[in-house]
């Protein structure tokens, strides 16, 4: 006869272990507890029983685990992200002259975008604005990571054309 054991009261007992784990690998006490939080509402959520402690438990840490790497890549983005938005404003003068060329160029890429298939675009501002890696891309369009890379390339160089053009 076989008995199965709930997902609830093991992370009941496991609570603590889940939060280490997320702590030790997010470096932040805010997320390891969201983690932690989370983890429960998973566990709510599916109901799941296993066959045995050590079955449940192992699913947990596993939670964990990837719920942190989750976190971690996240916030790398978003560093990432803020990194970039910062060097958008390095220099930035009040100018009337340097603002309106500024303009003109944002003006040149916005069309020569908007001159690029839809695909150029998409790639680009996943890679750019949501920080995605080239793979990340390809899996989530489901096309090859050479064809997000060489649309990549086709995409930067008409823009970069397209400022070079008087």
């Amino acid at each position: 006869m076989s008995t199965t054991v709930n997902t609830l009261d093991i992370f009941i007992d496991s609570r603590e272990n889940l939060y280490r784990i997320a702590l030790y690998r997010t470096g932040t006490k805010q997320a390891a507890q969201d983690i932690t939080q989370d983890i429960c509402l998973k566990v709510i959520s599916l109901a799941n029983e296993f066959p045995s402690y050590d079955d449940a438990r192992n699913y947990l840490i596993r939670i964990a685990i990837n719920a942190s790497t989750d976190y971690v890549r996240a916030e790398k983005r978003r560093m990432k992200l803020l990194e970039g938005a910062a060097t958008l404003f390095e220099g930035y003068s009040n100018d009337p002259e340097e603002s309106y060329h500024f303009n003109e160029n944002v003006k040149k890429i916005e069309e020569a975008l908007n001159n690029l298939p839809s695909k150029c675009r998409e790639i680009l501002y996943l890679s750019r604005v949501e920080g995605m890696t080239h793979a990340e891309i390809a899996e989530r369009l489901g096309v090859s990571r050479s064809l997000v890379e060489k649309y990549t390339v086709r995409t930067l160089l008409h823009c970069k054309q397209a400022l070079k053009e008087e």
